[in-house]
This record gives structure tokens, sequence and C-alpha cells, in this order.
């Protein structure tokens, strides 16, 4: 490494920004949890400002493609969760070749299609994975739900954004509950309570929620546009904003536990008191309207980062007690072409990207670092 003095530093830093500047049309940043020192010698990085934003280009003859990208930060300094995934015109997810290295968390699910697929995340996503107490999901979703949006100083209720504390109220003002997205009557179990430890306990199918729960109820899953509302008598469209997290967690439920069922049925589906919290009735749906949502309502940052707490975060019970992590991941998150995989009966080369329209992308974040050094008059480039 070279040093520099302060004067020749500004005016290389100025150079290389306005290039940057030039080219892309915003301000680049660089972030790390890394940090180096000697003992002559020494920097931290220290954020100043954030948010996220994504920028990218492609051209085609033929094809035309969208993308979503979201980047999150956390209040303890950590780096951005970065997540990036390109869809072509008609809504498909391209197969993503990245997260297949040796270790890494679907290492064995690469080049696997239809059947096969399912399989291994079935074991994949049982690998590792601890049941947490219903009790428990009080204090994790605390933390797992809270919203982006707002710096992560609120708990983002579920098909309504409604604000919430991030701390766990179970009466009075400001009370809050937790939905079962798939409902407690259509997973084959008896009601939960708060020492149940099964399928009605599992984080990824539970979200923080508010007076709106009652409103959906055990209802399925319909079609409709705008805000969170009741469909007919037993459907509810979950909100613009909402049905793709609900297509990806149902996805989720029915790879995890063998005796669920995503249907196109709607028989199976509306309230039956006779099947209702039996085996019976563990179906949810509709199957192909679930599809159409997670194409349209792509990943964002909050189920970014809420899939990452379940799968690693540990949260605090009220006396201070760490909960430990679920240990899993919803691989339709992390890997929403799986879904075409699995039930579109797609192969990985029907949503393989053409080698000729393969865009120039830079992902960028509103992350601004500033490094500071313990000798005053050299910078280190």
């Amino acid at each position: 490494m070279k040093l520099f003095s302060r004067k020749q530093a500004v005016i290389i830093m100025s150079v290389i920004l306005s290039l940057m500047t030039a080219s892309c049309g915003r301000l680049f940043s660089f972030s790390t949890s890394s940090s180096s020192s000697s003992s002559s010698t020494s920097f931290s990085l220290s954020s100043i400002s954030s948010g996220d934003s994504s920028a990218s280009s492609s051209s085609s003859s033929s094809s035309s493609s969208s993308s979503s990208s979201s980047s999150s930060s956390s209040s303890s300094g950590e780096p951005p969760i970065e997540n990036e995934h390109e869809q072509d015109e008609n809504g498909f997810y391209y197969y993503n070749l990245d997260g297949y290295e040796s270790g890494d968390y679907y290492e064995s699910a690469l080049n696997l299609e239809g059947e096969d697929l399912a399989d291994e995340l079935h074991l994949i996503i049982r690998d590792g994975y601890t049941k947490l107490s219903y009790g428990e999901a009080r204090y994790v979703l605390a933390y797992s739900d809270r919203n982006p949006e707002d710096n992560y100083q609120s708990v983002r209720g579920m098909y309504d954004d409604d604000v919430i504390a991030t701390y766990w109220i179970g009466v009075g003002e400001g009370a809050w509950q937790r939905e079962h997205v798939w409902p407690n009557s259509k997973l084959g179990i008896p009601r939960v309570d708060n020492y149940t430890r099964n399928q009605g306990s599992d984080l990824h199918n539970l979200r923080a929620i508010t007076g709106i729960n009652q409103t959906r109820s055990n209802r399925y899953f319909d079609a409709g546009s705008g805000a969170a509302v009741i469909v007919g008598t037993e459907g509810f469209y979950p909100g613009d904003d909402h049905k793709g997290d609900v297509a990806r967690i149902l996805f989720y439920m029915d790879i995890m536990y063998d005796e669920l069922t995503l249907t196109n049925n709607i028989a199976l589906l509306i309230n039956d008191t006779e099947t209702n919290y039996t085996l019976a009735g563990a179906y949810s749906g509709l199957l192909d309207l679930l599809i159409q949502w997670h194409k349209e309502d792509p990943v964002d940052e909050f189920e970014i980062h809420r899939n990452e707490f379940i799968y690693s975060g540990i949260a605090l019970d009220p006396e201070n007690n760490p909960i430990n992590p679920q240990g899993n991941r919803n691989p339709f998150i992390d890997k929403p072409e799986y879904v075409h995989l699995i039930w579109e009966n797609k192969t990985i080369a029907d949503i393989t990207k053409p080698s000729g329209i393969a865009p120039l992308r830079f992902s960028t974040m509103e992350t601004i670092y500033y490094i500071r050094f313990s000798r005053e008059e050299e910078w280190l480039l």
C-alpha cells in the first residue's frame, strides 16, 4: 500500500468519484466489516448515512428483463444484506448460479429440478432446524419482523403495514398477535398454545399482525387488487405489497411439511368444521394464483432481513434470556426461480438467461463511509 498526503488523497478521490458519477449517474459506496491495524497506522469504517438502491441496464432485440434488488443494514453497523433476482418479461426468475460453492446452504441443490429439487430442499431446510415454541415466537417476531423502511424502529404488521411495537404486547393498547399465514385450522394439528413446537410454531409461517388478523381468519387467499380485503365470504386478498410474501411462505410450508399440500381445489380450502384441525383439511392455495403473485410481487428487503434473522438471529425474551435461532431458511426468498422448477414443470434450460442479453449491472447503496486514521496528515488508499 502506498501512503499519500492529504492533498494528494483528496485529488485522487475527487477524480475517482467524478469518473464513477459520470459513468453511472450516482455515487458508489463500498461497505466492509473488516478492519486492519498496525503499530503506526489504523483505520475504522463508520456509516454516516444509509439507504438502499439498485441500478441495472440491459439491451436485447428479442427479450426484455426486469430485476429486483434489496439491501439492508442493521443498526449494529453490519454490512448491508444484498439480494438481486432478475426476471424476464413474463415474470420468470432466471436461474442464478450463485450460492452453490462448497459449504453453501444450497450446494446440494445445484442442477436439480422437479421432485428431485423439492426432495432435496426438504432435506436442506430440515437440517439444522430447531423447533421453537409458539410462546417464544412472540419475542422472535419482535426482531424478525422489523420494518427496514423506518430503520427497523417498528414491527411491520402483516397485510396492512400497521406500525407495531418492537416488543410483545399481548393485551391492551398496542396489543398484537401472531398470524398463521397457512391457517392453524389447515395445518393438520390441534389449536396451538404457547408450548406448541411443530408446524404451528414455525417462524417462517408466523407474522406479526393486529386487528386485521380477525378479518383474515382462516379464509383462503383469493384474487384481488389494492389493499387487503375479504373476497366473497370465504376468500381474502392479502394486498398488493403482501401477496408475494404470502406465496413464498406457503411454498416453504409445502416443502417443509409432508402433511401439507398446496392446491387449486377451492372445495378443500373453504372453512369446514369437519376437517379443520385434522390432516384431512391440511391444504392451502390457490396454487396457480400464488405462482402469479410470486412473479408480480418480488422478494423485498423486509423478507431478506426476516429470512436471515430466522436463520441466524438471536432474540431476547422479556428476562433478556437469549432465544436460539430456528436455523433454517426459506428457499423461495433466496432462490425464487425454484418455484418454476418445482410447480411449473420448467427446466433449468428454460429459465437460463440467454447469453446475448446479459446486462451490465451495478448494485449500489447510498451508504457512505468515511475512513478515520491515526495519522492526521496521511490517507491510506
